[in-house]
């Protein structure tokens, strides 16, 4: 392995799936060399997710909605740590000029063909070039190559909050078993899946396996919830805009299944070991599905990356094509219980 600078920023600011899977970069590069400092740029939303991570020293959030004071502020603390590095996982301009603008003497990015908005223009260094369709996790491990860490592994690490995870156990102890979570939202429209229907898969869930489930989303999500709620059974827990990022990423290191779409949390139970059942509809899951073989991508049509002409939207998902997924999952059809971290 070649020697790794003294000092590396990370710039990969959102979205909350996007950190979630790019956090496997900082936990490579501290697993090979404990000593090197990692900085982390992030936005608010997803800040949670890099503060009191056991792989990230320095956290510099950029808030949103603060115009140019809020980039000189964060551009200021990024000059100030004097990093010898600094990586661009977003490949947008911002991201791109937030990295040159650190000062760093090494500015490294995405070959060419996968920037966006030029932002190649402001990289001095940059990782080869690699196929697009690659999952995004293995997308952030050329990094670890390109900086001589060979093939390394990716391995998801969340951290920890002792309350969140003390309010998690007492809901599960509460429910006596762990739950089965269905997120309803997504960060589009057309990646959501209709409300009624996860009300309609609740109802086979605690029928055929008597599982306790929950709905989880933002306060966004709030409307698709009545809905969802509304057409599931009696029992049914709504925690829908009532949990904060940590709470849900604790609950989530407690769950037997996830059901969700294509959208953050989704890549937080991967992370959390969770069976991941990923509904998908526009999108390509071989880039930004569920990372790993603890998972299942349904979806109808059958989708072809080559054939853009073929509609793909979750309309045309039918609950039994859920259901059979979920039967197919490991440790799952099969009726077995247990919580996902043992």
């Amino acid at each position: 392995m070649s020697q790794l600078p003294s000092s590396i920023l990370i710039v990969r600011l959102g979205a909350i799936g996007d950190v979630t899977n790019a956090l496997v970069l900082a936990t490579a590069i501290k697993d090979a060399s404990p000593q090197t400092r990692i900085g982390w740029a992030v936005h608010g939303l997803a800040a949670p997710l890099v503060h009191n991570h056991p792989a990230v020293d320095r956290v510099h959030v950029w808030e949103r909605g603060q115009g140019l004071a809020g980039w000189r502020a964060v551009r200021d603390e990024v000059r100030a740590e004097g990093y010898e590095l600094a990586v661009d996982l977003q490949r947008l301009f911002k991201s791109a000029l937030l990295a040159r603008a650190s000062r760093a003497p090494r500015v490294l990015g995405f070959d060419r063909a996968r920037t966006k908005e030029c932002s190649w223009l402001f990289t001095r260094e940059r990782i080869t070039a690699g196929p697009k369709r690659a999952h995004m996790v293995d997308q952030y491990l050329e990094f670890a190559r390109h900086l001589g860490l060979g093939e390394a592994r990716a391995r998801h690490v969340l951290p920890a909050d002792p309350a969140a995870d003390a309010w998690a156990r007492g809901l599960v102890e509460a429910w006596g078993a762990p739950p089965w979570i269905m997120n309803l939202g997504a960060s589009k429209p057309a990646k959501c899946w209709p409300a009624e229907r996860f009300g309609q898969l609740a109802h086979a869930l605690t029928q055929e396996w008597n599982a306790p489930v929950v709905f989880t989303g933002g306060r966004e999500d709030q409307g698709a919830a009545q809905i969802a709620t509304a057409a599931g059974p009696e029992g049914v827990v709504n925690l829908v805009g009532g949990t904060s990022l940590e709470q849900l990423i604790a609950l989530l290191g407690h769950a037997r299944l996830f059901v969700g779409c294509d959208t953050g949390p989704m890549h937080l139970a991967v992370a959390q070991q969770v069976p991941v059942l990923a509904l998908f509809g526009p999108g390509d899951p071989a880039r930004t599905g569920p990372f790993g073989d603890r998972s299942r991508v349904v979806r109808e049509p059958r989708w072809d990356p080559h054939s853009p002409f073929l509609p793909t939207t979750m309309e045309a998902l039918g609950v039994k094509s859920v259901i059979e997924a979920i039967r197919e999952l490991d440790g799952i059809g099969s009726g077995e219980n247990g919580t996902a971290n043992g």
